[in-house]
């Protein structure tokens, strides 16, 4: 039986871990909102950045008949494919981040909060749509726009090239030709150096459902669509010396 001291701790130690799980569901609302206010302005960094390459795009591609070298819009449009790619990746790593506090939400206002954050008014409309889906997929559409005019800028840079798939043929011959080339290869390249850098999480993967399941956290790249039938999972980090 305890006594009153071990009644009197056990009391202490009660509240004491009932306010460090208010303060991390306060701590998660406020964490939630700024990821949410980054993630539009990152997006309006990269939507401005497109727009400034747009732009350049425009200039150089109507003033290669006063000088300037037919390579530079081709050169550009290059950055550009690059810009949305990143673009692209940037709102994809914003929302994992944002869904991280917003399940550690989920799992501690029960307590403190009933389930306000896990309840939705359905109009007679039903669900609509996401907004940073939409977001999302608008990246992919302006990555589909620069392939095309980066595609447009290359044929009319060159154009002894035949693309045709029957009779693909080219030849490096010149500057121009090379600068193409090159261009393309930075295209590609820098899509794959974007693509090559995830978010760093080190630490414990622990299962969702079976916490008494612990292994180390692989490091792997990630994934634009569900490939693997492995559930969601947590990663218990410990400090970095």
């Amino acid at each position: 039986m305890m006594g009153d001291r071990e009644i009197y701790l056990a009391a202490i130690n009660l509240a004491s871990n009932e306010k460090a799980r208010s303060a991390a569901l306060t701590r998660s609302h406020q964490i939630r909102q700024f990821e949410i206010e980054l993630y539009w302005k990152r997006a309006n960094y990269f939507w401005l950045l497109q727009a400034a390459v747009f732009a350049a795009v425009g200039l150089t591609w109507k003033s290669t008949s006063n000088g300037v070298p037919v390579a530079v819009p081709i050169m550009l449009s290059a950055l550009g494919v690059v810009t949305a790619f990143a673009g692209y990746l940037s709102a994809l790593g914003s929302k994992f981040w944002q869904q991280n506090w917003e399940h550690h939400i989920d799992m501690l206002e029960d307590e403190f909060e009933g389930r306000l954050h896990k309840t939705a008014f359905v109009g007679s409309k039903g669900v609509q749509w996401s907004v940073s889906g939409t977001n999302e997929r608008l990246g992919l559409c302006f990555i589909a726009f620069w392939l095309m005019i980066l595609v447009g800028a290359s044929h009319t840079a060159n154009p002894t090239w035949n693309l045709r798939p029957s009779h693909l043929s080219f030849h490096l011959v010149s500057l121009t030709e090379l600068a193409t080339v090159s261009s393309w290869a930075l295209a590609a390249g820098g899509a794959f150096l974007l693509y090559r850098r995830p978010s760093k999480l080190t630490g414990e993967k622990q299962s969702y459902i079976d916490h008494s399941a612990h292994e180390p956290v692989q490091p792997d790249w990630p994934r634009f669509w569900a490939t693997s039938k492995e559930g969601p999972y947590l990663v218990r980090r410990e400090p970095q010396i």
